[in-house]
C-alpha cells in the first residue's frame, strides 16, 4: 500500500455499485454478468452493448466506477466467509483475497471430485461383490 492510501472497504464499495445499478437490474448475478459486458468493451474484446449495458457502462464512468475494478469487487461477493472475514477486518488486499478465493475453489472442488471417485469405487466394489455371489450359486 502507498503511503497516504488508505484501505476501503470493499463490501461497502460492492453495495455502492449495487445501488447504482439497482435501476437497471437487482439481480447480482445479473449485474456481473452486465459489468462483465462493459469489462469486455472497455478492452476491446466487445464491439458493441446492447441498451441495458450501455445504461450500465454509462453509469459506471460517470460516478467514477472503473468497470474492470467494479467487476472484481463484485467477485469478492462470493468470496468464502473466512476471506470475507479477513477482508472486512482489512487483514489482507483485494489481490491476495481473489487469490485466495481461486485457490481455495480449486481445493474444494478437487475434495469433491475425489469424494466423488471414491463413492464410485466402492459402488462398483459392492456391485461386484453381489454380481460374484451370485456366480457362486449358480455354479
Amino acid at each position: 500500500m502507498k503511503p497516504g492510501q488508505k484501505r476501503f472497504n470493499v463490501f461497502d464499495r460492492i453495495k455502492s455499485v449495487k445501488e447504482l445499478l439497482a435501476p437497471i437490474s437487482q439481480d447480482s448475478f445479473t449485474i456481473r454478468g452486465l459489468v462483465l459486458r462493459c469489462v469486455k468493451f472497455r478492452v476491446g474484446q466487445a464491439k458493441k452493448l446492447n441498451g441495458t449495458e450501455a445504461k450500465t457502462y454509462d453509469l459506471l464512468l460517470k460516478n467514477g466506477y472503473h468497470p474492470k475494478r467494479a467487476y472484481e469487487w463484485l467477485l469478492l461477493e462470493d468470496a468464502p466467509p473466512h476471506i470475507r472475514e479477513k477482508l472486512e477486518q482489512k487483514k489482507i488486499s483485494i489481490e491476495n483475497a481473489r487469490a485466495q478465493c481461486i485457490q481455495w475453489k480449486k481445493l474444494s472442488g478437487s475434495r469433491l471430485s475425489t469424494e466423488f471417485m471414491e463413492e464410485m469405487r466402492n459402488t462398483i466394489r459392492r456391485l461386484r461383490w453381489k454380481s460374484h455371489e451370485g456366480l457362486e450359486m449358480q455354479l
